[in-house]
């Protein structure tokens, strides 16, 4: 049975918010790096350095990728240890995730090194883009080495409830990169290797801001000795990071397979067109990652708390923004493809070869982001994995075989291959959440549970303004009287909320206006859990511990940008 009279969603939008904006600008950091210095590359150099710098893009991609596999599922694995309160764990997770990501970029860096010229020389087909690309990844190799600590630092500061920390450093290096470019190009004349160490200068401003969060002591994750269970610990974080990020992988294998096939169908414009599209995902796909780590980490959260008002809103957020968001930019796509032409100062391309192009790539990339983003959010937390998998990488796997068959037709033909490769796996997942939900009912379309809860439940918010105190009273009697609870109970429970919410109201920022109360009955007790989003504050050892107020237990957490404070009553 759940009872709510008021359920406010302020407390779950602000959660999200700052947990997407964290995650997506993390993901978004690498992208940003190539993305800006691909623009000056064009715009400043010529046509060449942007193919460049485009070629490398898959490169730097696949190494961050590979590195948030090893740590991204850690981070998300350590967060529950923490709430758990199993310290020692999740310090095990964090320092295996650092440790390999490490490791992963180490090798990456040195593989690339030995092999500039091969690399530089098959990507591009042209000795003048070679020449350039050469130039311009000796330097990046630098940024490849940061890249690992960034990444495992942004993430892990996001999952223990500090995004804001992380979207500052990512932030503040993000906007450096920019600034660098235009000294270090436009000003000081150094070529693409300017961009290259505007990017690895950026990066270690980013890491600067970061890193003192950890190395001073002011994060809950510490460094530890490994032990028995490292290789087990190192497992779970792969297989975890894996399927979060293989969406990742297949974006970065069609890529580098889409290059080939279209410089040699489609000529250096069409490669131009084509690598202008990567740009474009480039700059613009994270927000997929930040929409399914965030939803995933929230809807994970929720879930366990049996919160499903504030799951069902996690999922209808995580479905708005991915429709408005993605559907706004095919449509750019469609209707104004000279802005994306102006933007990389691209002259001389035939208008309509570059509105054909950025349709089907604008479509099939609507429904890649749509893909990725249902299947995690929905079947990979539903336990569906191994379909999350299959479904991504069908649609890049038929989406190439699709334009390496039609362009044996034709050039103009070989781009309608990227939808009929969309469509068709969109349509088709849609389908197997459809059917899982009429096989399961409630289990992947909203909640992802395959129950209600069967206890007692009373939700509600209080208005710090217009204190409706007194509806509140009268609900916790309602309460007490289903759950067939003592006076003596009621009253202490009213107690302790007037008291935290007198707590809240003095931390409170001017704009917040409401305290989340959820009361649930237990098999042995009841169990009262009060939300706000003022500054960090620890009731528990300030005065309101267990003893203070007559309960079982009482603990406090600071999740997601939310102080939550839970009580238990005999």
């Amino acid at each position: 049975m759940n009872i709510s009279n008021f359920r406010n969603s302020y407390l779950i939008d602000k959660a999200y918010r700052l947990t997407l904006v964290s995650v997506t600008l993390t993901a978004l950091a690498p992208l940003i790096a190539t993305l800006v210095d691909g623009l000056f590359s064009s715009n400043l150099l010529g046509n060449d350095a942007f193919i460049a710098v485009s070629v490398a893009l898959p490169i730097v991609n696949a190494v961050s990728v590979l590195t948030m596999i090893c740590e991204r599922g850690g981070a998300v694995l350590a967060a529950g240890q923490l709430a758990k309160g199993n310290r020692d764990k999740a310090n095990r997770i964090y320092t295996a995730a650092l440790a390999s990501a490490v490791m992963v970029a180490v090798l990456a860096a040195l593989g690339i090194w030995l092999n500039l010229d091969s690399i530089s020389s098959g990507l591009t087909g042209r000795p003048e883009s070679a020449a350039y690309a050469r130039e311009y990844l000796q330097v990046i190799v630098i940024y490849l080495l940061i890249l690992p600590l960034n990444n495992t630092f942004n993430d892990f500061a996001t999952q223990e409830g500090v995004p804001q920390l992380a979207t500052r450093a990512v932030a503040t290096g993000s906007a450096a990169n920019v600034v660098l470019d235009i000294l270090f190009i436009g000003v000081l004349g150094m070529g693409i290797s300017g961009a290259a160490w505007g990017t690895v200068i950026s990066s270690l401003i980013n890491l600067a801001l970061i890193s003192p969060h950890f190395l001073k002591g002011k994060s809950q994750f510490r460094l530890v000795r490994p032990q028995g269970d490292l290789g087990a610990i190192i497992g779970d974080n792969l297989k975890h990071g894996f399927g979060f990020n293989v969406f990742f992988i297949v974006v970065n294998a069609f890529m580098l397979l889409g290059n080939a096939l279209v410089l040699k169908v489609a000529g250096h414009d069409g490669l131009t067109l084509f690598d202008v599209c990567l740009q474009i995902q480039s700059a613009t796909f994270s927000v997929v990652l930040g929409l399914t780590m965030a939803g995933v980490s929230l809807v994970t959260y929720m879930r366990a708390t049996g919160d499903i008002y504030g799951l069902r809103r996690i999922m209808n957020i995580t479905a708005s923004i991915l429709v408005r968001f993605y559907g706004v930019l095919l449509l750019l796509m469609v209707a104004v493809p000279q802005f994306f032409l102006w933007c990389f100062g691209l002259d001389g391309i035939d208008l309509a070869l570059a509105r054909r192009v950025f349709t089907c790539f604008g479509i099939y990339y609507f429904c890649f982001c749509a893909v990725a983003v249902y299947a995690t959010v929905v079947l990979q937390l539903a336990g569906h994995v191994a379909a999350k998998i299959v479904l991504v990488f069908a649609m890049g796997i038929i989406a190439y075989l699709s334009m390496l068959g039609l362009s044996k037709v034709s050039a103009d033909a070989m781009w309608l291959g990227l939808i009929v490769g969309g469509v068709p796996i969109l349509v088709a997942s849609l389908a197997y959440g459809y059917r899982k939900h009429l096989k399961y009912p409630f289990y992947t379309k909203f909640s992802l549970v395959d129950k209600m809860p069967s206890c007692i439940k009373f939700e509600c918010s209080i208005d710090y303004e217009q204190h409706n105190l007194e509806e509140m009273k009268k609900m916790i009697k309602l309460f007490a009287v289903i759950c067939e609870m003592s006076d003596e109970l009621s009253s202490k429970m009213y107690s302790t909320i007037l008291a935290l919410l007198n707590n809240a109201r003095e931390r409170r920022s001017r704009h917040l206006k409401y305290l989340d109360i959820t009361l649930c009955e237990l098999d042995d007790g009841v169990q009262m859990t009060i939300k706000d989003c003022g500054r960090p504050y620890d009731p528990v050892h300030n005065g309101m511990d267990a003893a203070s107020v007559g309960a079982r237990s009482a603990t406090y957490r600071y999740m997601f940008s939310m102080n939550v404070t839970t009580i238990v009553w005999t």
